[in-house]
């Protein structure tokens, strides 16, 4: 059975919590209002490179505020890192960050912070639980958890699609973890109950052990099914022998 990489969790005296740093009113990134139908995975650098260690929360807080005061539409709605999440704009608020018409207009972006000394496998965690809770929140399913590159294969235009942009890099480059090893990350999430309550109201709070229960049933049914493939699969080989 194949393994997959399990991300490591904050320490337990790490308390991360959701920062709400929402742009003011009238910023430019600010646009009409969504329902979300998708949430897109970003990281705020490309490739496997090592931002300067500057590059850190309040760099790119900084950076999104100026962009909502100079005129600019691009955005996204959180920034997560290793042992805080920021919140810039409500997620029923459209932001540009997709590159494509119909992803600004209908998603979430959730992007993770790169930068020396950050605690990289912290921050996955945290954006998988971010996310898990994000879906929790809005009904979304995890098959409409996608990457910003994904999101512009399906969406962008000709040109988009032709060259899409490889993003989050370290994700697609599998750099300690997948993608599958993501969305397994997301999934355990749902097993454990690892989701912020601070961005649940009362009633989605209430369903947390249905929702493990559910998660937890259909992991088994996950495990049973690999074991009776491998299984098949070595029945197989006897026969041919």
């Amino acid at each position: 059975m194949k393994k997959y990489h399990i991300f490591k969790r904050p320490d337990r005296n790490i308390k991360v919590n959701v920062e709400e740093k929402i742009l003011p009113s009238n910023s430019s990134n600010l646009l009409e209002s969504q329902i979300p139908k998708y949430i897109v995975i970003h990281e705020v650098s490309l490739g496997t490179g090592k931002s300067p260690v500057e590059y850190n929360m309040e760099h790119y807080y900084k950076k999104i505020y100026d962009a909502g005061q100079s005129g600019s539409t691009i955005g996204y709605h959180y920034l997560v890192g290793d042992k805080s999440i920021y919140h810039f704009i409500p997620d029923n608020i459209a932001t540009t960050h997709t590159g494509t018409d119909f992803g600004n207009h209908n998603s979430i972006g959730v992007e993770r912070l790169i930068c020396k000394g950050i605690n990289y496998e912290y921050a996955i965690h945290n954006q998988a639980k971010l996310i898990a809770t994000l879906m929790l929140k809005h009904n979304i399913p995890l098959k409409n958890v996608i990457t910003h590159k994904e999101m512009q294969l399906r969406y962008g235009s000709v040109e988009r699609r032709s060259n899409p942009k490889q993003c989050p890099g370290r994700l697609i480059a599998g750099f300690r973890g997948t993608l599958n090893d993501f969305r397994t990350e997301i999934k355990r999430c749902f097993i454990y109950g690892w989701f912020f309550n601070e961005l649940l109201d009362e009633k989605t709070i209430n369903k947390i052990p249905d929702v493990m229960a559910l998660a937890q049933r259909k992991y088994r049914e996950e495990i049973n099914m690999k074991k009776q493939s491998i299984m098949k699969n070595i029945n197989k080989d006897d026969i041919e022998r």
